[in-house]
Formats: structure tokens, C-alpha cells, sequence
């Protein structure tokens, strides 16, 4: 009886984890030019398609409610010493004006961002942005035509300065918690077939 048990929970446990298996969490991190790196997380809404863009529909008003994206934030380092952090999207509600996100779950391909290290409140106080969509010289280009580029924003006098760039923003998927859950289950059913 207790190897049936066993075996049971070990397979809800694994099916648990299956259907689970679509994370909705989301980390990205990006090692740029002259010391500067940035890292941030982003959770998708539960109907958000696999692959989609998130974009201001209202540009350049802002808050408005986000189609895709829950919560997103980033953080900026140099030197391995944080500069600033901040959430621009918070409940499905996006401060940030230039938001803008193209992003493919399927192959946590993250090809497109303009994300800001600022959160709600801090409207005329200079900002950190990663974007490939502004030039290094501070132009805008299409996303995607240019590297993902660090700029410190000062909107008082609305100047540009850069900071640094990648390549690549690298993304992992967060588990979702039921996963960890049935994980962390999976122990406990071994202990019991002893």
C-alpha cells in the first residue's frame, strides 16, 4: 500500500510539475560596456500568448493598463554596486511612457526592450533606461536596429547620456511555485518508500 502511495504522489507530483511547465516569471540580465550591468524580472499575465510585443497604445500618456505584461523591473549596477532599481510596471499598470517589450517564451528570445530603472512618484528625478530602440547618440531608431543601449536620463533637461550597450539580454524562465511545490514533494515520497 505505501508503494502505491509512493508512486502516486511521485506522479501527481511530476504531472503537478508538468502542466506548470509554461513559466509566467521571467529574469533577464545583461553584462553591457564600461562596467555596467542590468537585470531585471518580468511576470506575463495568465492570457498572455506565447510570443507578443507590449507597447504604449496611448503614447506618450501614462499610466494605461499593459495587454501583456503584470510587473517589470530593472536594475542597474556598475561595478557590481547597484545604482538604481525600480518597477515601471506594477499590477498590470505601466508608469513608464516608452514601455515597450518583444518578447518570445518559446525560445526566451528577448528581442525588442525599452524599460526604465524608475518607479511611480519619481517623475522629474534623472532615471536609468535600456532600450534598442535609441541609438547611442540618443536618436530614435526602429527596436531591434541597434544594440540594447544604457542611458542615464535627466528629464528636467531632458539630456541623454550613454552609458553603455550589449549585444544580448539574456532570459531564464522562474519556475512557478506549484512547480517548486510538487519539486519539493518529490523528497518526501522517496522517504516514505524506505
Amino acid at each position: 500500500m505505501v508503494k502505491h502511495q509512493t508512486t502516486f504522489i511521485l506522479s501527481a507530483s511530476v504531472a503537478l510539475a508538468a502542466s506548470t511547465a509554461h513559466a509566467e516569471f521571467y529574469q533577464f540580465n545583461g553584462t553591457l560596456t564600461k562596467g555596467y550591468s542590468v537585470q531585471g524580472v518580468f511576470e506575463t499575465k495568465p492570457a498572455a500568448p506565447v510570443a507578443f510585443i507590449e507597447s504604449n497604445p496611448s503614447f506618450p500618456n501614462a499610466p494605461f493598463s499593459t495587454q501583456y505584461i503584470q510587473y517589470a523591473s530593472l536594475s542597474v549596477s556598475l561595478l557590481g554596486s547597484t545604482l538604481a532599481s525600480g518597477s515601471s510596471v506594477i499590477a498590470g499598470v505601466s508608469y513608464d511612457p516608452y514601455l515597450y517589450t518583444a518578447f518570445d517564451a518559446s525560445t526566451f528570445s528577448l528581442s525588442a526592450v525599452d524599460l526604465q530603472a524608475r518607479s511611480p512618484g519619481a517623475s522629474s528625478d534623472p532615471y536609468y533606461f535600456i532600450s534598442n530602440g535609441v541609438a547611442p547618440d540618443a536618436t530614435t531608431v526602429a527596436y531591434g536596429s541597434t544594440t540594447f543601449n544604457l542611458f542615464l536620463f535627466n528629464p528636467n533637461g531632458a539630456t541623454y547620456t550613454f552609458l553603455g550597450s550589449t549585444n544580448v539580454l539574456s532570459v531564464t524562465a522562474i519556475p512557478a511555485p506549484a512547480s517548486l511545490f510538487a519539486f519539493a514533494l518529490m523528497p518526501m515520497g522517496w522517504r516514505r518508500r524506505r
